[in-house]
Order: C-alpha cells, then sequence, then structure tokens
C-alpha cells in the first residue's frame, strides 16, 4: 500500500540534514611521467568529463627536502592548504620567499610544503601539509603567511586531509608530484 501523500511505505520524500562537509574542491596527487600524462588522467575523470569542475589544472609539486618542512605527522588532523597566486606576482614571490620559509620552519606544524609550478616551470602557487585543530584555524594560521600578507594568493583552500591522502613517499624522480586540482 502507499503512505500518506502517495509515498510508498519506509520510503522517505525530502531531504534530511546531513553533517557531511560541503566539497569545494578535489585534489588529485599522484605520480605522472610528465604533466601530459597526468593531464590526460586527470580527462578522464567522470566529473571532469562531464563538466561537473568549474575549472581544472594540472601543476607540478616540488616538495621540499628541509627537515623543518618534514616534520613527521603525529595524531591529529592534518589539513591541506592549496593556494594559487595571483597573475604577474612571481616577482612579489621571489622578493617574499626568504620570509615564507623562515615562517614556515618556525611553525613546527608542516609536513611536507612546496611550490606548484606549470609545464615551463614557473612557479604558480603552493601546497602545503600542516597539523592543525581545524579547518578555521589552519585558514587564520595560513592567513599569516609572508605570501598571503604580501598579497601573492589570489585563492586559499584548507582542506582537511586523510591519513592516507598524502604518503611521506609521494614524491617521484627528483622530489615531484603532479597535482590535479
Amino acid at each position: 500500500g502507499e503512505g500518506e501523500g502517495g509515498s510508498r511505505p519506509g520510503v522517505l520524500v525530502g531531504m534530511e540534514p546531513q553533517a557531511l562537509p560541503y566539497v569545494e574542491a578535489h585534489l588529485h596527487l599522484f605520480r605522472a611521467d610528465s604533466l601530459s600524462d597526468a593531464a590526460a588522467w586527470a580527462s578522464t575523470d567522470p566529473f571532469a568529463a562531464c563538466g561537473g569542475y568549474g575549472k581544472q589544472s594540472v601543476h607540478e609539486w616540488g616538495m621540499a627536502e628541509a627537515a623543518e618542512l618534514r616534520v613527521p605527522r603525529g595524531g591529529g588532523t592534518a589539513f591541506l592548504v592549496h593556494c594559487l597566486d595571483r597573475d604577474g606576482a612571481s616577482e612579489l614571490r621571489t622578493e617574499t620567499r626568504p620570509r615564507h620559509l623562515d615562517w614556515l620552519k618556525a611553525s613546527g606544524r608542516v609536513h611536507l610544503a612546496g611550490p606548484l609550478r606549470e609545464g615551463g616551470g614557473q612557479p604558480v602557487g603552493t601546497l602545503l601539509l600542516v597539523s592543525g585543530d581545524s579547518a578555521e584555524e589552519v585558514r587564520a594560521w595560513a592567513g599569516e603567511d609572508p605570501y598571503a600578507a604580501a598579497g601573492l594568493f589570489s585563492e586559499v583552500r584548507v582542506s582537511p586531509a586523510p591519513e592516507t591522502a598524502v604518503p611521506e613517499t609521494a614524491a617521484g624522480e627528483g622530489g615531484t608530484v603532479p597535482l590535479v586540482a
């Protein structure tokens, strides 16, 4: 038989609140032989194929080797901080880089860090894996980055990172990893 309003028994009509976070973006971190191979792989993403992303970009991630930027992950939550530079800001990045690196090292919370580069090797952003209490706390911390204070970034995204998201050995040859965002 049918329930009230013409719906079948046991079938809920309507939406229920869920305790699920809003998905702002997808970030794929993987090894590939080249950026063109990474772009080809990314084009097979079913969500991308149906136009589900507002935009998609492929960058190379060069992970820093400094021990202060490879603090072992302990308990607690790790977050990815994905920053894209504003256009025409390469000189600002170069001028601000020493203060940015000193700030990252002094924080003691960075597990992995490095610049995002386009095919020609030009830096176009930053990707960090850091510890934090909450996305809001990490977002506030990221706002203190000398790069952010100087106005380098056009976009900054902070997302919780599952433990399996970025293995300590993610870097391929030469310490770089293709990144699709």
